[in-house]
């Protein structure tokens, strides 16, 4: 993704070196002004978490004198339970804190690990794309060219169009939020934008903290039940309109596949593997797309499968598309 941009300066400065010190600038800026952003936004709402802790206790006390009430059950026991184990647990985000700030040298070794590799990958890039391409056959050289040429596109029209859309959906939802209501409006909205990276899991994360938020500040029930109606229409209009629109059709993948990816990828490289999951998807259905014999995967893997059923005994019920032929030979009597 940051070889737009290395190439962009490189016809500039005539120095691949200094283009790629250029690009890692000109990423780098706007990264930590919103890392900055969220720092500084959930400094000032981490202070805010002993009257949290409070309002938890005041709404789980009175839910369960309810129950009591209604359930005959002991008042003095059920308040010792709360005591003992809720209220103990809203102690758990501080832990988290403390170890990801523990944590933090080894996550900085990471980074700078990443840094490094990613310099060497785009400094020897096209020694890398010669011995590759000196491995296949003359004739299959263009049509390899060709898809490396869409892959790259298909990665700057994903890293643009995830950044319009974390935008717009920052926009929106802190503007719905601060008509709401809500402290810190657009933090919550700019976070949610972010956690649309990971698709499902990080629009739910998005939705599920402000309305908890809300639920343990709010004096009434309607703020919390606002937050919900917002992030439903949101979601709606994201899913139907912005993403759709911004990111196009080649990026649309089966939800099925979505889900799978993000459990593969979360098992094989946590939380940056949930993140790639969709780009990967995408960009593999482009690869299989350029060749005859995985063409009828790249349509398996597409959104909206079930309008196009039929597609693979209509087009694909052919010898040179079926993958277990790479696999059994037919006998021949």
């Amino acid at each position: 993704m940051l070889k737009p941009i290395v190439a962009f300066f490189e016809k500039k400065v005539r120095s691949r070196i200094l283009s790629i010190f250029i690009a890692y600038v000109v990423a780098v800026i706007p990264l930590f002004g919103v890392l900055f952003f969220f720092f500084n936004q959930s400094r000032i709402l981490f202070k805010d978490l002993p009257s949290v802790r409070g309002r938890l206790n005041e709404i789980l006390v009175s839910i369960f004198d309810w129950a009591d009430k209604k359930f005959d059950l002991e008042a003095e026991s059920t308040s010792q339970w709360i005591s003992e184990n809720i209220i103990a647990a809203s102690d758990v985000p501080i832990k988290v804190i403390q170890e990801s700030l523990q944590s933090t040298g080894y996550v900085l070794a990471n980074i700078g690990l990443v840094i490094v590799i990613t310099y060497f990958m785009l400094l020897y890039r096209t020694a890398f794309k010669n011995f590759f391409l000196v491995q296949l056959k003359p004739k299959n050289r263009k049509r390899v060219i060709q898809t490396l040429d869409e892959i790259q596109k298909l990665a700057k029209r994903y890293l643009i169009g995830q950044g319009l859309v974390i935008i717009i959906l920052g926009l929106l939802i802190g503007t719905g939020l601060w008509l709401i209501g809500v402290p810190y409006p657009y933090f919550w909205g700019f976070l949610a934008g972010f956690l649309e990276i990971i698709p499902y899991v990080g629009t739910s994360i998005g939705a599920i903290l402000p309305f908890f938020y809300m639920l343990m500040v709010a004096d009434n029930l309607w703020q919390p039940l606002g937050v919900v109606v917002l992030y439903i229409a949101v979601q709606q209009i994201e899913g139907n309109i912005i993403s759709p629109n911004v990111m196009g059709p080649s990026i649309k993948i089966n939800p099925m596949f979505i889900i799978l990816g993000l459990f593969v990828g979360g098992i094989t490289w946590g939380i940056a593997g949930m993140i790639l999951a969709l780009p990967v998807l995408a960009i593999s259905k482009e690869i299989f797309r350029s060749f005859e014999l995985t063409e009828p995967l790249s349509y398996l893997l597409e959104d909206g499968l079930t309008r196009k059923k039929d597609i693979f005994l209509d087009r694909f019920d052919d010898d040179r598309h079926r993958l277990f032929s790479i696999f059994f030979e037919e006998r021949k009597d």
